[in-house]
C-alpha cells in the first residue's frame, strides 16, 4: 500500500510556481538528508535522486520515491 501524495513532485511545484521560497528548500533539505541517512543506516543507496522522484504529501513532507535503481550494500 502506498500514500498519495496529492502534492505531486518538487520538479512539479516549481514548474506550476516558477520557485520555492528558501524556508521551503531549509525544510526539504532537512528532511531530504535525514532520508538519506536513514537509508544508509539500513545500507541502502537510492541511485535516483532528482526532483521528480521527492514526492510532498498533504502536509508537505517529502517522501522519496521511485526505488527502482535502489541496491543493498552487503
Amino acid at each position: 500500500m502506498l500514500e498519495l501524495c496529492q502534492n505531486q513532485t518538487i520538479n512539479e511545484q516549481i514548474k506550476r510556481r516558477k520557485r520555492l521560497t528558501e524556508l521551503e528548500v531549509m525544510t526539504f533539505l532537512i528532511q531530504l538528508v535525514n532520508s538519506i541517512q536513514f537509508l544508509h543506516k539500513n545500507k541502502v543507496i537510492h541511485r535516483d535522486l532528482k526532483l521528480g522522484n521527492l514526492l510532498l504529501s498533504d502536509k508537505m513532507e517529502i517522501k522519496l520515491g521511485d526505488f527502482g535503481l535502489a541496491t543493498r550494500v552487503e
